[in-house]
């Protein structure tokens, strides 16, 4: 059965450093040396057993106290996660990000300008197309509609439907992940 670990402090090894609560798998533990692979570095590293806590993955998560980034692979208080909804029984379901990387994730906004500006052109009542999928639906009854924006610059793009928006984000608005997710569909 795999041992998680995560580091109880920051650790440098050869040109690398990693962070305290970085994540990882224990591959051995000998004479006051573990050798683990963490996520971030995907490639086994010997550090001191010292440096190296044990964690149970099966006590983490929303419900916990505990829970890890899915983009750092620390494991953080379950505090530092944003509310994101409620699930059943009116239980408190986090964002999967920190809120450090959700900075990140999120980038820059938009001006408060450019949100009036958009708001003036958003579809509502009305049949509409999403630029992307081309799926016609009437914003406010039947889709719901969100104003996508370049993430560096803040400057808003156009109003698509609230799938294509969770679409782009989840390949990070990144085209060369968007192409390497065409080239594996045209390929399988």
């Amino acid at each position: 059965m795999k041992q998680f670990v995560f580091l109880n402090r920051d650790v440098i090894c050869g040109t690398d450093k990693f962070r305290k609560n970085e994540i990882g798998i224990l591959e051995s533990e000998s004479e006051g040396k573990a050798i683990v692979t963490l996520v971030t570095k995907r490639t086994a590293m010997e550090i001191s057993s010292s440096d190296i806590t044990y964690f149970d993955p099966s006590t983490t998560g929303d419900q916990f106290s505990k829970k890890v980034c899915n983009v750092c692979n620390r494991l953080l208080d379950v505090n530092l996660f944003e509310k994101n909804q409620n699930g059943i029984n009116n239980r408190s379901v986090r964002r999967p990000s920190c809120n450090e990387c959700r900075e990140v994730i999120d980038g820059k906004g938009m001006t408060a300008k450019e949100k009036r500006q958009m708001e003036q052109i958003k579809p509502d009542m009305e049949i509409w197309t999403c630029p992307i999928c081309g799926k016609t639906t009437i914003p406010g009854l039947t889709s719901k509609v969100v104003c996508d924006h370049d993430h560096k610059t803040g400057h808003p793009r156009a109003w698509i439907c609230d799938s294509c928006n969770t679409g782009l984000g989840r390949f990070k608005d990144d085209v060369a992940l968007l192409e390497k997710a065409i080239e594996y569909l045209k390929s399988n």
